[in-house]
């Protein structure tokens, strides 16, 4: 599947909606975290057949593994930092543009939470 083929998610989904970029690093992380349990299930399974040469190996493969996984977390939460600033940013500049929008947008999102809150 090409991460450019990506659809956002449906409004209606309860999820927030993500851009077709963002929505394939998601996935390429989901299936490398998937990967990466499975290949350590299978490390600690294969270690208790394993002799002292062996055990070394598999912990080095494990570690050099884990060490990947960590190298690709910190990429992607760098890209999330950056995005949420981008956004951050984006939202300051509409509120200081157009305050009184800014300000109706938020009373018409507490009125509908309280409504919802209160059929609860």
């Amino acid at each position: 599947m090409n991460p450019n083929d990506a659809q956002p998610l449906p409004a209606s989904s309860g999820q927030p909606t993500m851009s077709p970029a963002m929505s394939g690093d998601v996935d390429r992380l989901r299936e490398d975290f998937r990967t990466f349990v499975s290949d350590c299930q299978t490390l600690f399974r294969n270690a208790t057949n394993l002799s002292g040469e062996g055990a070394t190996l598999a912990r080095q493969e494990l570690t050099k593994r884990m060490s990947d996984a960590q190298a690709k977390l910190d990429v992607m939460r760098d890209q999330a930092t950056q995005h949420a600033t981008r956004l951050r940013s984006t939202t300051e500049d509409y509120v200081r543009r157009e305050p009184f929008k800014a300000v109706g947008i938020a009373v018409a999102a507490g009125a509908l939470l309280a409504l919802l809150v209160s059929r609860r």
